[in-house]
C-alpha cells in the first residue's frame, strides 16, 4: 500500500492496491504484513491521509502502521487522526518534501473516552461518511445525465422532436437545422483586451482574466486590477451579455474554452488580453444558447484542434473562432434546448449544496465529538 492507493481511493476502508507482494517477497524484506483493522498512515509528502486496512496487507516506507490497543476502535481512530491532520502537517519537516516520524506520531496527545463512546462516536461520524458517499453519487450522476443530454441535444435536438437528419460537414443534424460560421452569428468582430500590469488589490480598474472562466461562466469576482487611460476602458469594457473566449494556454484543454458574464459588472471593468470577446445577434441566437454549445465536447475538441503550439502555449486565432461552424436550431428549440440543460445545471447545484452542507456537518461533529465538548448519550 502506498500514499498514492490512499488518496486516489478516498475512502475509510482499503482493500486493494495497485501493486501486489508475493510471499516470497513478503519472507525476503523487512515488511509486516498488517490485519485488518490497522491503520496506515502516510507521513512522506502527503502528511495524514489515511485508511483502515480491509484486508490483510503491507505499506511501502511512506506510511506509518498504526494497530489499535486493546479498548481502542479502529472507526474511532481513524475519525481522532482524522480531525488532527492539520497538527501532524504542521509538524512536517524537510527540504526534498515534508515529511514527520514515528516519534512526531508518538508526541501528539489527545484524550480518548472509554469504548462504548468510542463505537457511538464513530457511528454517528460513520452515518455523515455513508451520506457523503450518497450525495457524492447523486452528483456523480447529475454530471453524467448533463453530459449526455449536451450530446443528444447539440446534434439530434429535443429528443423525440425530429425524425429527419442530414449529412453536413460537422456530422449528422436534424434536417431543419441549418450549419453556420461563429461569424455569421457575431454582432461584431472578435476582439482582444489589454493586458497592462496588474496587481491582486485596489486602487485600479478590475480587470477580467483567465481566471474568471469556468464552466461556461465568466465571474467578475475573479479580478486584478489595472491602470488605464479612459479610451483603452471604453473600448474595453466588459458588458452583460459578452462572451470570453481564452485564446492561449500551456494545456490543450483549456485553450478556447469560454464562459459568458451573465450579470453587468459592478464596478465597471475591462477584459484582458488573454480573452476575445464575441458579442452574439440575439436573431441568430438564444441567450445562453452559445455559452451552453460551447461546453459541449463536440463542438469544443472540434475547435480546440484548430489551436497551435508555440511557446510553451497553445493560442487559438480569432480568425479560427470565426470561421468555425456549429449546428443552430430554430430560436425556440434552442431556448427549449437552454431550459433544459439550466434545469440540468440546477439539479448539480442542488446536489453540490446538500455536499458542502454535509460536509461542514461532518467538520463540526469531528470538533465537537472527538474533543469532549459534544457528549455522545449512552444508553444504560
Amino acid at each position: 500500500m502506498t500514499p498514492t492507493d490512499i488518496t486516489a481511493q478516498q475512502r475509510k476502508i482499503i482493500s486493494d492496491s495497485a501493486e501486489r507482494i508475493t510471499q516470497a517477497g513478503l519472507e525476503a524484506s523487512n515488511c509486516r504484513l498488517l490485519p485488518p483493522g490497522a491503520i496506515v498512515f502516510t507521513t512522506r509528502a502527503t502528511i495524514g491521509s489515511l485508511a483502515i486496512a480491509g484486508a490483510p496487507l503491507v505499506s511501502n516506507q511512506s506510511c506509518e502502521n498504526l494497530l489499535p490497543q486493546a479498548g481502542v476502535s479502529s472507526e474511532f481512530l481513524y475519525y481522532l487522526l482524522t480531525y488532527l491532520k492539520p497538527v501532524f502537517q504542521r509538524l512536517g519537516a524537510g527540504t526534498t518534501f515534508m515529511a514527520i516520524t514515528r516519534d512526531d506520531l508518538r508526541e501528539v496527545q489527545c484524550a480518548i473516552p472509554d469504548e462504548p463512546e468510542q463505537v457511538a462516536i464513530a457511528a454517528v461520524i460513520d452515518a455523515v461518511d455513508a451520506l457523503l458517499e450518497k450525495l457524492g453519487d447523486e452528483l456523480t450522476a447529475a454530471q453524467r445525465l448533463k453530459t449526455a443530454l449536451m450530446q443528444q441535444l447539440f446534434t439530434r435536438g429535443m429528443p423525440g422532436r425530429h425524425t429527419k437528419f442530414k449529412q453536413t460537414d460537422i456530422g449528422e443534424i436534424p434536417g431543419e437545422w441549418e450549419v453556420i460560421r461563429i461569424q455569421k452569428a457575431l454582432d461584431g468582430p472578435p476582439f482582444n483586451g489589454v493586458s497592462p500590469s496588474s496587481r491582486d488589490k485596489p486602487p485600479g480598474t478590475p480587470i477580467l482574466n483567465v481566471t474568471c472562466i469556468y464552466d461556461g461562466k465568466c465571474d467578475p469576482a475573479h479580478v486584478s486590477y489595472v491602470d488605464v487611460d479612459e479610451p483603452t476602458f471604453a473600448d474595453c469594457r466588459a458588458r452583460k451579455g459578452d462572451f470570453y473566449v481564452l485564446r492561449g494556454n500551456g494545456n490543450r484543454d483549456y485553450v478556447a474554452t469560454g464562459g459568458l458574464l451573465s450579470v453587468e459588472p459592478d464596478p465597471p471593468c475591462i477584459f484582458s488580453d488573454k480573452l476575445i470577446r464575441l458579442k452574439f445577434r440575439s436573431d441568430m441566437v438564444a441567450e445562453s444558447f452559445i455559452p451552453m454549445m460551447w461546453q459541449s465536447s463536440v463542438f469544443l475538441r472540434r475547435l480546440q484542434s484548430k489551436a497551435e503550439s508555440g511557446s510553451g502555449l497553445w493560442m487559438m486565432s480569432k480568425r479560427d473562432i470565426r470561421r468555425e461552424h456549429f449546428a443552430r436550431p430554430k430560436i425556440d428549440e434552442q431556448e427549449e434546448i437552454v431550459s433544459l440543460l439550466k434545469a440540468a445545471d440546477a439539479n448539480i447545484s442542488a446536489c453540490e449544496c446538500a455536499m458542502e452542507a454535509t460536509r461542514k456537518l461532518k467538520t463540526s461533529l469531528l470538533q465537537n465529538l472527538l474533543t469532549g465538548k459534544v457528549r455522545v448519550k449512552m444508553e444504560t
